[in-house]
C-alpha cells in the first residue's frame, strides 16, 4: 500500500505498508478549517480506493462528506430503513460463548450494575438455548427480563431500551462490499447510535479473523462521539485489528477531547497527523507526539498554516528508501500543486555592536570609505592631508562676524595644523581666513545632508566667504566629529 499524503521542499511524502504485517493506522487531528477533511476523504480515502483496500464509514450526524467523484464507489444503507445483516450474538454455536459475547458488547456502551450484568447473561444464555429464530431472540430476552423477579430486572429493562422494538439488525454475514461501505445512523437517537456502532465494531473484529479477510480500514469522523476504551469494540480494533489487516482512519478536532486512556489507545495509530491545534493545546499535542514534548516540537506546531500538518511516523520523502522517522511538516497537496516561494533576501545578522539600519536609512549615509579616514583611498592629496592631530575644542575662536572685528590674532594659522595650500590670488587677498569649527561633536550619521555644503555665497555686512572651490572631503577627522575647512575671503 502506498499512501501519498502531501509534499515537503517539493518532494513527495508517502505512506508505504505491506498490508496485513504491519500497523497503518493513521490518526488526524486537527481544529476546524485547518485541511482536515481535505487530507482524510480527498487525499487517503482515494489513495487507499487506488490501492484496492475496503472501506467502512459510520456516519451518525449524517456529516460524513465525501468528494463528489468518488459517489460511484460508495454503497451507501440507512440502517433505520434496511436492517443490518450481521450475526448479533457470534458466531459460536455454544449458547454460553454467545451469549457472553454479546453480553460484552452491550456492556461496553451501556452502564450495568453488578446485578445487571449477570442477570443479562443468564437470560441470553436460556434465550438461545432454546434456539429461536436469531431475529426473534432480542423479543424473547424482553419477555424473560419482564418476567424475571429478579431486584436487576426493572433497572436492566429500562437500561436496554434502545433495543426493544428496533428492527435494525438481520441474521446473516457482515456484508463489507468493495469500495466505501457508509452506514448511516443519523435517524436514531444517540442512545441507539452507540449500541449499533459498537455491534457493527465487534462484527468487523469477528469477520477480521476470517482467513480470507481483505484488508480493510474503518473511517471515522468526529472520532470523540464514538465509544473508546480499552474494553470496547473499538478499542480493541485497535489493540488487535493489525494483526488481521484491520485498520482505523480517525479524524478527531481536539486531543483535549480524551481522557488519558483514550490518548494511549490512539499512540496505537502508526501515523499520527497534526493540523494547526488550538493554542490552548499545542503542548499537549507536543507531548502526544513525544513524551518531552520540546520546544521544537511546540515551535513547529504554532509555526503551521492552514493545509500544512506535522506528520508523526515513518514516511518516505521523494525517492528515498529510507523512511525518516522524526516528526515533519508536510503540505497536504501533492508538489505540482505546491508553488514554490520566491528567494527571500539576504538579511545580513546585525552584530552586537552594528544594528541594520532599514533601507530607507542606508541611501541617505556617506560612503563608508569616506568615513574611515580614507584609509582605503588611492588618492595621495588624500593620504597626505590626513596626517593631522587631535584638536581640542579651543583651538579656533568662532568666525568673525565682521569686517572690523578682524584681527591678525583671529586669523593666525594654528602652529598645530599644516599651513593651507596657496591660492592663485592677488598678493592682498593671499590671507589666511579663520578656520571654523562646530561647538559640540557631531556624527555624520546624525547630521549628514546630501546638498552639504552650502554652494551659496553667505553675505556678512561687507565680507563675502566663497566655498565654492574649497575641498573639505580631505578636512574630515577620523574621529569624526569636527570638519575644519579653509575658506576665501573677498572684502
Amino acid at each position: 500500500m502506498r499512501l501519498k499524503i502531501g509534499s515537503t521542499y517539493q518532494k513527495a511524502v508517502t505512506i508505504i505498508e505491506k498490508l496485513k504485517e504491519g500497523n497503518a493506522s493513521i490518526f488526524i487531528c486537527g481544529k476546524s478549517g485547518t485541511g482536515k477533511t481535505t487530507l482524510s476523504s480527498d487525499i487517503i480515502i482515494r489513495n487507499l480506493l487506488e490501492s484496492g483496500v475496503r472501506i467502512v464509514v459510520i456516519d451518525h450526524r449524517h456529516a460524513v462528506s465525501l468528494p463528489a467523484d468518488l459517489e460511484p464507489y460508495v454503497h451507501r444503507q440507512d440502517v433505520s430503513q434496511k436492517p443490518l445483516k450481521l450475526h448479533l450474538f457470534g458466531t459460536s454455536a455454544n449458547p454460553a460463548d454467545a451469549s457472553a459475547s454479546f453480553v460484552d458488547t452491550v456492556a461496553s456502551v451501556i452502564r450495568l450494575s453488578d446485578g445487571q450484568k449477570p442477570l443479562l447473561l443468564s437470560l441470553l444464555e436460556k434465550v438461545l438455548r432454546d434456539s429461536p429464530a436469531p431475529n426473534e431472540a432480542l423479543e424473547r430476552l424482553h419477555l424473560e427480563i419482564q418476567n424475571s423477579r429478579s431486584l436487576a430486572a426493572p433497572g436492566l429493562e429500562k437500561a436496554l431500551t434502545p433495543l426493544w422494538g428496533q428492527k435494525f439488525f438481520e441474521n446473516g454475514d457482515f456484508e463489507i462490499f468493495s469500495g466505501i461501505t457508509l452506514l448511516e445512523l443519523d435517524s436514531f437517537p444517540p442512545s441507539t447510535q452507540h449500541i449499533v456502532e459498537e455491534v457493527v465494531f465487534a462484527a468487523l473484529l469477528r469477520e477480521a479473523t476470517r482467513e480470507d479477510f481483505p484488508p480493510t480500514f474503518l473511517y471515522l469522523d468526529e472520532l470523540s462521539n464514538f465509544p473508546l476504551h480499552q474494553t470496547s469494540a473499538l478499542g480493541k480494533i485497535l489493540n488487535e485489528g493489525r494483526k488481521y489487516g484491520l485498520y482505523c482512519l480517525l479524524v478527531a478536532q481536539s486531543i483535549c477531547n480524551f481522557k488519558a486512556g483514550q490518548r494511549i489507545l490512539l499512540q496505537q495509530c502508526k501515523y499520527a497527523m497534526y493540523f494547526q491545534p488550538a493554542d490552548d493545546e499545542i503542548r499537549m499535542c507536543a507531548r502526544f507526539i513525544s513524551s518531552s514534548g520540546g520546544t521544537k516540537l511546540t515551535s513547529m506546531l504554532k509555526s503551521l498554516q492552514v493545509g500544512e500538518f506535522l506528520v508523526s511516523g515513518p514516511v518516505y520523502v521523494g525517492d528515498s528508501d529510507t523512511p525518516t522517522t522524526k516528526p515533519l511538516v508536510v503540505h497536504s497537496k501533492p508538489p505540482e500543486d505546491v508553488v514554490p516561494a520566491s528567494d527571500s533576501p539576504t538579511i545580513p545578522m546585525p552584530s552586537d555592536t552594528e544594528p541594520i539600519l532599514p533601507p530607507a536609512q542606508i541611501d541617505f549615509l556617506p560612503p563608508l570609505d569616506e568615513l574611515d579616514g580614507c584609509d582605503d583611498c588611492n588618492d595621495e592629496d588624500s593620504t597626505q592631508n590626513n596626517e593631522f592631530e587631535p584638536v581640542t575644542e579651543d583651538v579656533y575662536p568662532p568666525l568673525p562676524s565682521s569686517s572690523c572685528e578682524l584681527s591678525s590674532a583671529s586669523i593666525s594659522p594654528s602652529k598645530e595644523v599644516s599651513e593651507p595650500p596657496k591660492q592663485d590670488l592677488p598678493t592682498s587677498e593671499q590671507i589666511i581666513a579663520s578656520i571654523a569649527s562646530s561647538n559640540r561633536p557631531r556624527s555624520c550619521y546624525d547630521y549628514y545632508s546630501p546638498a552639504w555644503p552650502q554652494t551659496q555665497p553667505i553675505d556678512s555686512s561687507c565680507v563675502e566667504f566663497d566655498f565654492s572651490h574649497a575641498d573639505f572631503s580631505s578636512l574630515v577627522r577620523k574621529d569624526d566629529k569636527r570638519f575644519v575647512f579653509t575658506p576665501n575671503i573677498k572684502p
